[in-house]
Formats: C-alpha cells, structure tokens, sequence
C-alpha cells in the first residue's frame, strides 16, 4: 500500500510539473550560431534549421527571415522572424534571429546576394550529474576494517532537476552505517546533494559497509542510480559507479636483493600466508627463473604446501647474474594456484627488481680467409667487448698453432674499456702445415676496480691448409717423334761400338798366343 501510494505522489508530482509550467520557464542549453545565406542551414542536435526566404517589405527598416525547421531530416515547421524574436519548437529548441545584414541594393529590384540572418539554435537544458566518490583507504583487508564512502552529487545540467530520487548499494557488500537513499524535491543547476538535510552545512552522503571475507583479492563496485524528471516532465536516469578493492585471506609475496655485484649472489624468497579462519590444503607455487641469471644450486622452483589458518611460510633459493644492468631487471611473479570445494583459486605475487653491477667481457676471433693453400697468409682480427656498466682493465693474449709463423701485428694487447666500448687488434701467419688446423682460443683476463676479476675466452674457430700441387710435364708428338730417333742413334752407336770393341779383343787375344810360343822355342 505504502508503495502504491508512493508511485501515486511521484504520477501526482510529473503532473503538477508538467501542466504548471510555461515557456518562460524553460531553461536552455548553450547553443550555437550561424550567419545564413538563403537555401544555408544550421543544425544542432537532430534539428536543422534553413534559411529558406527573405521577403521583401514595404519598409525598408523591417526585415524578415523565412525558416523551416526540420527534425530528423523532416520538415516540422515554416515560421518568418524579424530580428530579436525567436521561435520555441516543442519545448525541444529555440530559435532566435540575432542580426540582419545591411541590404545593399533596393529590394524591388531583386534579392541581393549578399543578404544573410544570424541564427542561434539552444536546446532545451536537462539536468546532469556529477558522481565523486572518496574512500579512507585504496585496499581493505577482510574483517579488520569497513569501508567507508564519502559521495557527492552535483546537479551539472542545463537546467533544475525535480524530483531526484539517488539509490547507493554494493553488489557482495553489507552496508552497516549510512543511509542508501536519498530523495530531492528540487535540486537546481551547480547544486549539490545535501547528504544530512538536518544540518546547517552540506554534507556529503557517507555510507559504511563490512568487509567480507575472501579467498582472493575481489573488486566489488559501489553503483549510484539516479533518477529525476526536467520541469516538462520527462524522466532521466544516470548511473555511476566506484571500484572498491577488498584483499584476501591468502597473501604471496616474492623479494630478492635491491642490488649484487656479478660476482655475487642473489636470494629470491617467496613467502606465504593465509589470514583465514580455515586451512588452505594442497597449494602448488610454481616460479619462473629469469632469463638473465642462472641458478646456483638445482633448486626447484615448483613446491606443493599447505597453510593452516593464520599460518606463514616462505621458502628460498639462489641465483647468478649472467649480465650487468644499471636499469634493473624485474623478477617474474610467483603463482600460487589450489582448488577449493570444486574451485580453483590463483593468486600472484608482486614482481620485484635488482640491479647489477659490473664490467662484462666479451672476446670473438676470426680468421680470414678461412680455405688457403700451404705457405700462404692468414689474418686473425680479435674484437674485445665491455657489455657491462663498469669499467675495467683488460689483458688480452693469443697463440699461433704448430708450424705456424707471425708475419705480422701482435699476439696480444692490454686495454682499458669503459662501459659499452670495444677494441680490436689483429695479426698476419703464415700456415707451414696442411689440414683442418684448430686455432687456439685467444684469453682475456679482466679486473675492475672492485676486485671484481675473472677470465674469458673466444670460441674455438678452425682453417683449412690445402697442400701444393705439383703438375706434371705433357710431352707433344713431334718431341715424341724427336725423343724415338735420338733412342734409335744412341742403339746404332753403341752396336758398332760394340763390334769394334770385339775386333780389338780377338786381335788381343792372337798376340798373346804368338808371344807365348815364342818363348817356349828359346
């Protein structure tokens, strides 16, 4: 009944707005303003107005304007307007002619060209609201605080707002203080809401609500509906709403050093707590390692505990920098994921970062070319990188393989480089040796002024030594025919050389018979 009756006074209240009000009660928005020219338009909104005719008066100091009015691309209305007066639409738009051109011909010897209105088009103001809310905190933890609200509404319309009735309520949120309705008979354009009518000064509206319990961290939104009617009548709603962070029960969090050296060590610590009433069973945390360190020792880094209500527990382990960097690295988040009654839970830890200091020496080697033939010359460049953010001093030595001799440059150097800078030098061999020859690796030994040294070396690169080959010599057919001929003479020489060499043997052999019967007859 007590509803009924309430509808009945709001009909009762439009109705008495709506039949006691006139034109002049109107209020209305800032509009805009056009000079036209004859068959030129304005619009504002779904109206348009076009300059359609200047008639011609018998006094020349009168002048008028034909306009037609249309709404949504129709026409509605045909109305001539002198200067100064307007013409209101509906209770939608007012038109007003603001000025006239200075004719500059006589009228009956035609339109001039150059002849135009100034035409403004307002349309009706309707009320707008501001909605500012202001909480004490920007989290609540469960159970250990309300959330209080402080919410003021201004009326930053074109015109009074009438019968303003403003619900304020939170899905999931118990108010316990406050009240969650507010009605307005009248509430004028830059007004604001008097949230405590009893009071000299003007209050805000402040509600109170309990912070529930939950699991995980839960946004629940403050919503505020508002209703109200303009002076003809016609009824607007707006909404507005307010993000209010509750945190749950069960808390991770992840820390590691703000800052190390490269020659020590990082410690990552990932804690856990549950500041429930109830225990949280089964709880996998799973970690991500980052890209720039390396862990110590093989630690997991996916554990399985449980936590039992208002319980803590933290677990951690260690990691290496591989490179400096003054920017900082951030740390991935820890997860933390369980099931509970059919339903999986997740939460996140924060995700923190470290600086590292220190220099980072890099040394590469080349050979060029990488195939040569034995006895010929190789180069070797040898390039020495600072990625680091610290300067450091640098002794760099190299070695040539067996049977192999320096023709050129140096062996090693000693630098100093700063943060990003890079050095090279080089030298000349020659390879004495043949085969697939392994270059040894060239060393760098670096120490900054930290005492912060260490050793480094280039990648092992190899060259092929490809042996001389020897041609053989291709004997034609004429030497050919020359080499058989010479073959035949020294044959026929040395055949007769042989008879002659017989002749004289047998002459030799006849002598000594005759001189040794000789001496037996004396």
């Amino acid at each position: 009944m007590k509803s009924f009756l309430y509808i009945l006074l709001i009909i009762l209240l439009c109705t008495n707005i709506a039949s006691a009000y006139d034109e002049d009660d109107l209020e209305w928005a800032c509009g805009n303003s056009k000079e036209l020219h004859l068959d030129e338009t304005i619009s504002n909104g779904n109206f348009t107005v076009e300059a359609y005719n200047f008639p011609r008066s018998d006094r020349n100091e009168t002048r008028f304007v034909g306009i037609r009015l249309y709404k949504n691309g129709v026409p509605v209305s045909d109305q001539t307007l002198v200067e100064g007066e307007d013409y209101i639409y509906d209770d939608e738009i007012r038109i007003t002619v603001i000025e006239f051109s200075v004719p500059s011909s006589d009228w009956a010897t035609g339109l001039p060209e150059e002849l135009w209105a100034e035409v403004k088009m307002e349309p009706v103001g309707i009320p707008c609201f501001d909605v500012e809310f202001e909480c004490d905190k920007d989290e609540y933890l469960a159970y250990s605080s309300d959330i209080e609200v402080d919410i003021t509404i201004q009326n930053t319309g074109d015109s009074e707002a009438h019968n303003v009735d403003i619900d304020v309520g939170a899905e999931g949120l118990r108010a316990i203080g406050g009240k969650a309705h507010h009605h307005s008979h009248n509430l004028e354009k830059g007004k604001r809401v008097d949230g405590e009518t009893d009071t000299p000064a003007l209050d805000p509206i402040i509600l109170r609500f309990e912070a529930p319990s939950v699991i995980e961290d839960t946004v629940f939104n403050i919503a505020v509906n508002i209703e109200c009617y303009d002076i003809r009548g016609v009824k607007y709603s707006y909404f507005e709403s307010y993000p209010v962070k509750v945190l749950g029960m069960f808390k991770i969090s992840k820390s590691i050093n703000d800052n190390i050296y490269m020659d020590e060590i990082a410690t990552v610590t990932i804690s856990l707590r549950n500041d429930g009433t109830r225990p949280i069973n089964s709880i996998t945390v799973r970690d991500t390692l980052p890209s720039e360190f390396e862990p110590v020792e093989n630690s997991s880094i996916v554990r399985e505990l449980d936590l039992g209500a208002g319980e803590c527990r933290s677990f951690t382990y260690q990691l290496k920098p591989v490179q400096p960097s003054e920017v900082g690295y951030v740390i991935p988040a820890a997860i933390a994921e369980w099931t509970e009654n059919g339903e999986t839970y997740s939460a996140q830890s924060d995700s923190p970062s470290i600086v590292v200091y220190g220099p980072k020496i890099v040394v590469s080697k080349t050979v060029t070319p990488e195939n040569i033939v034995e006895g010929e010359i190789a180069t070797v460049i040898i390039e020495v990188a600072n990625t680091g953010n610290v300067l450091a001093s640098v002794d760099v030595a190299d070695r040539l393989p067996t049977d192999t001799l320096l023709t050129d440059g140096v062996l090693g150097v000693d630098m100093v480089l700063r943060a990003g800078e890079t050095q090279t030098f080089g030298y000349s061999m020659k390879m004495n040796t043949t085969g697939s020859i392994e270059l040894p690796p060239a060393v760098a030994h670096f120490a900054d002024t930290h005492d912060y040294d260490g050793i480094v070396v280039s990648e092992n690169i190899s060259i092929a030594v490809n042996p001389v080959v020897h041609s053989a010599r291709t004997i034609s057919p004429v030497d050919q025919t020359t080499a058989t001929a010479a073959t035949a003479n020294i044959a026929t020489r040395t055949g007769e050389e042989s008879s002659a060499g017989s002749v004289c043997t047998l002459f030799g052999f006849l002598a000594a018979i005759f001189v040794l019967r000789w001496v037996k007859r004396t």
